[in-house]
């Protein structure tokens, strides 16, 4: 006799007292257990499963209208189940990918609390996960999850206009989710993923004579308020136009934004140069962060919050720190003191550091557009991260026999990073005097006289 006190019945009354939830149909699984079987209800034209295991109720829709395709589907999950009920996996709705990742982003909104990773970091994992790997993943269980489901995932994003890298960020957050599943029991292992080879592309950087003209430029800038614009132009192709809002004549378009260059960035020109910090850095850097150190070399000692794992001092370049003096100086004049607890850039926006950085990238966009140094020869884009690989590339040509260990740690990155990104520009030719030079000869005592 079949045991069915584990199976919802359809209730006798009239159907309009049923809850929409409520199954209006059901089928066995012919040489399956009586627990196992799929059903119908109001809410949905998909047939789902149910299976009763280990004292709890396991339910899944099939995602299938067809009633053969639903069992077939139910003999696959049924598989899946019971696999993981002998392994001491969990079998509850939390295996679902979805679920799975809902959760991981809960321990990731606490490392973001916790300052062990960035905003921008956590909001790009949200975006990535809402536009794309949810979208793709959300139906399945992370135990049904395999080399060639990833690989499907894989032939999707190579469709679409992304990077290699891109494509390579949207499959570790694949694989973020399933080590989760791994550490909270839900499978024993990781499947194997398939390869992508991100190819490097070199940083943008500035020439010493493009420097000289974008620094020209932001001093030339400084007080100018400007509007972005956006028009259309004869081929019906969206254009963006900088112009200067005391202009009286030749604005096109729709004005997007107003933006006032300031003297914020022209120091900022100066000092991301001749001190290696990142963009981030900028939102975070107060004068407490800051040490003038005056002794046999002159520089500044930058105890700025760890980024991206590093949290070593950075040593900066003697011109940091006249043009730090000068920034400082003119914050006091116009705000008529500086704090310890200020930020050394615009710190007029102290509850809204985004912004505050937002504004410089925005001024820097204006200086790109004037000076046509948007983009390098290579194709690269130079954004206001170029003026720190300016200033790593500046140490690899100019400095006297410099050590990459040493460059790295005060940048607070990796020798390998310095390698595959900051110096895939350098040829030969650029250090030919390093190349040909030789080493003087040591005569060496060995002995004791």
């Amino acid at each position: 006799m079949r045991d069915n006190k584990e199976v919802s019945s359809v209730s006798s009354k009239d159907s309009g007292a049923r809850h929409r939830t409520a199954a209006t149909e059901k089928a066995s699984v012919p040489g399956y257990p009586d627990k196992l079987f799929i059903f119908k209800t109001e809410a949905t034209s998909y047939w789902q499963v149910r299976y009763y295991v280990g004292g709890r109720v396991v339910k899944k829709s099939t995602k299938q209208t067809g009633k053969a395709a639903a069992i077939a589907f139910a003999k696959e999950f049924y598989d899946t189940v019971t696999h993981n009920f002998r392994l001491g996996i969990n079998t509850t709705s939390f295996a679902n990918f979805e679920v799975c990742t809902r959760e991981l982003m809960k321990d990731e909104k606490s490392k973001y609390s916790r300052g062990e990773i960035t905003k921008t970091t956590y909001d790009n994992m949200n975006y990535r996960f809402d536009k794309s790997v949810l979208p793709f993943f959300r139906q399945y269980e992370v135990g049904q999850i395999d080399y060639f489901l990833v690989e499907k995932y894989l032939h999707e994003l190579s469709e679409k206009d992304l990077t290699t890298s891109t494509i390579s960020a949207y499959l570790r957050l694949v694989h973020k989710v399933l080590d989760y599943a791994v550490k909270r029991h839900l499978i024993t292992s990781i499947p194997a993923f398939p390869k992508v080879r991100v190819l490097d592309v070199a940083r943008g950087w500035f020439t010493t004579g493009e420097y000289r003209t974008l620094w020209g430029a932001a001093k030339r800038y400084v007080g100018v308020k400007m509007e972005v614009r956006k028009y259309k132009n004869k081929d019906g192709e969206t254009e963006t136009q900088y112009i200067k809002s005391s202009a009286k004549k030749g604005k096109l378009g729709d004005l997007m934004r107003n933006v006032e260059m300031t003297e914020d960035l022209r120091r900022l020109v100066v000092f991301m140069t001749n001190s290696y910090i990142r963009p981030t850095d900028i939102k975070f850097m107060k004068h407490k962060h800051v040490d003038i150190v005056r002794s046999e070399y002159t520089y500044l000692r930058l105890r700025i919050p760890p980024t991206k794992g590093h949290s070593n001092p950075i040593t900066t370049m003697p011109s940091a720190v006249e043009t730090y003096l000068k920034l400082k100086a003119y914050h006091e004049k116009k705000f008529g003191s500086v704090s310890a607890e200020d930020y050394v850039f615009l710190p007029q926006y102290r509850d809204n550091r985004d912004y505050a950085l937002k504004q410089l990238q925005r001024q820097f966009e204006i200086l790109m557009w004037d000076t046509n140094l948007g983009e390098g020869s290579d194709g690269e884009q130079r954004t206001l991260y170029s003026l720190r690989h300016t200033a790593i590339m500046y140490r690899l040509l100019y400095g006297d026999a410099i050590n990459t260990l040493a460059l790295a740690r005060n940048a607070r990155t990796s020798v390998e990073m310095i390698d595959r990104f900051y110096a895939k520009p350098l040829t030969g030719e650029m250090n030919v005097g390093m190349l040909q030079s030789k080493r003087r000869r040591h005569r060496y005592f060995d002995g004791d006289g």
